[in-house]
């Protein structure tokens, strides 16, 4: 289970973003809450698919803090931003920030003699 940590952070902060836009101001998801939802999808599908190499130990971290700034860059680029599209933006970010705190596990083979 710690070794899909991190990727469990991207999709809880997925599922929050499409809970909010759900449940938050008008009560129906808008094109571009589904955007950024879908970006946000997208994003924890590549921290899932990236490895957990030690030569390359921010790469979910910089996967999950690209998706928060297109989430950012989708919202602004559309004519204004609004409450709805703000708590996304929150969580995007607040999941890359929790994609980064968790540590990196590895498999490790372990000799037994």
């Amino acid at each position: 289970m710690q070794k899909y940590s991190k990727a469990i952070m991207a999709v809880v902060a997925t599922v929050l973003a499409a809970v909010v836009a759900a449940l938050g101001g008008d009560g129906v998801i808008s094109a571009v809450e589904w955007v950024n939802i879908a970006i946000l999808a997208v994003g924890a599908c590549s921290v899932f698919a990236a490895p957990n190499v030690p030569g390359a130990a921010y790469t979910k971290s910089v996967l999950a803090a690209l998706a928060a700034g297109l989430v950012v860059l989708t919202s602004v680029i559309t004519g204004g931003v609004t409450t709805v599209e703000w708590l996304q933006i929150a969580l995007a970010v607040l999941g890359a920030l929790g994609v980064y705190a968790v540590p990196n596990k590895t498999n490790t083979l372990v000799a037994r003699h």
